[in-house]
């Protein structure tokens, strides 16, 4: 009878330990094996983002004093019924990024320019510092550059900042605005107040555009504004 338990109890012991081997030993094995696909093997993470401009400082209901860019047409020039001479001109910015941003930027991302986004399809960074996206101005896509090397900004042909509007604003001009005109290279810098753009005897050539004029405002008025030559 002993001879028989002591069997019996071999027997179950030695069923006891082959079926603890089986579960603890696959266990270990698809812990040590299973590939985990949301980390990449470099440790930093593959999902995409969106990169988005630098806020702008440009108020349209609040243009008392600042520096913008603008275009406008012959006859935006006019006096109101007060007798005031006012301005009606198209304000302009454009986009600023964080170089931080720009690094980091991989195919995959979105970026917005110019208030359109833009999927990354391809990207390259070329001998002048330059990010190229999308095959670059000649292919549709975009080319961003920095002056500074603390921020990029959008560059179209020409070198010519890729500026977007903002709106329309009509702005009260001061009897001190004076407006300096640097565009023609061979006449040289040229003067001009207030009058001349309210004669049609003057020697202004009506070409304002963002890459090339700017108006000054202090209290709400325009004072000054700026034309520079633009190839």
């Amino acid at each position: 009878m002993k001879s028989k338990f002591f069997v019996a109890c071999t027997l179950a012991m030695a069923l006891l330990a082959l079926t603890g081997c089986s579960n603890s030993k696959p266990e270990h094995s698809q812990a040590s094996t299973k590939p985990d696909s949301d980390i990449p093997s470099d440790g930093s993470s593959s999902e995409a983002v969106t990169v988005s401009p630098l806020p702008t400082s440009i108020d349209l209901d609040h243009l008392d004093d600042c520096t913008v860019a603008v275009s406008f047409n012959k006859g935006d020039a006019f006096v109101d019924d007060t007798g005031t001479m006012q301005l009606r001109v198209k304000v302009y910015t454009y986009d600023l990024y964080d170089m931080v941003d720009i690094s980091a930027l991989k195919v995959g991302d979105q970026i917005t320019i110019c208030q359109q986004e833009v999927e990354v399809t391809s990207l390259e960074h070329n001998e002048n510092g330059a990010v190229i996206i999308n095959g670059g101005l000649e292919y549709g896509g975009y080319e961003l550059v920095s002056n500074d090397e603390t921020v990029f900004y959008a560059n179209g042909f020409d070198d010519l900042k890729q500026y977007y509007e903002l709106g329309e604003v009509t702005i009260p001009v001061s009897a001190d605005f004076e407006f300096e005109d640097s565009s023609d290279l061979e006449r040289g810098p040229c003067t001009y107040y207030p009058g001349d753009f309210l004669t049609e005897n003057t020697e202004i050539e009506y070409h304002f555009i963002p890459n090339n004029t700017t108006i000054t405002i202090q209290d709400g008025y325009v004072v000054g504004m700026q034309r520079i030559y633009n190839p």
